[in-house]
């Protein structure tokens, strides 16, 4: 491949790179947005079993829904909610304990994402020097040595794997 080529290619990849842990955090954030919902929609669910005094089947799209976010404690309100014999009182609590540890999970998380958001940034910053640098001697016709191209997106590779890694904040 000559350099003609691989400087642009390469690039692409470090600009791929670079905005990788930026996206994976905004997944993050629309995962818990997602989970925000469904911990509103159990605290409704809760409120209507207390209300109607009786054993209400737990709505199909909800349980859908925790079960693509892949809440462990789902099983304990899907159990309560099969039982023949459970009391409302009991489904209630059920629900709105796992309504609130939804929602204490979406905090704990998106308070982290907020705390490493501003490392997120300078990291993101340091690596875009790199690859500027070897643009910058790209543009001025100095010769850039394939070895000095390939160590960093090595680098740059494993500086995304750090910001990913912290970006991926799960409890």
């Amino acid at each position: 491949m000559s350099l003609d080529v691989t400087v642009p290619v390469s690039m692409l990849a470090f600009a791929a790179l670079i905005a990788l842990p930026a996206v994976a955090a905004v997944s993050r954030r629309r995962t818990m947005r997602e989970a925000r919902d469904v911990a509103c929609a159990l605290g409704a669910y809760a409120a209507a079993v207390r209300q109607s005094a009786q054993c209400l089947p737990l709505d199909e799209n909800l349980r859908k829904r925790a079960q693509r976010l892949r809440v462990p404690e789902l099983a304990s309100l899907v159990l309560a909610s099969e039982l023949v014999p459970a009391s409302p009182p009991l489904l209630a609590d059920t629900a709105q304990r796992l309504a609130l540890r939804l929602k204490r999970r979406v905090s704990f998380e998106r308070k982290m994402l907020a705390r490493t958001a501003s490392g997120r940034w300078r990291g993101a910053v340091a690596a875009a020097i790199p690859p500027l640098l070897l643009l910058t001697l790209y543009a001025v016709a100095m010769p850039i040595p394939l070895a000095a191209l390939l160590m960093v997106l090595g680098i740059e590779a494993c500086g995304c794997w750090l910001l990913w890694r912290v970006a991926r904040v799960e409890i």
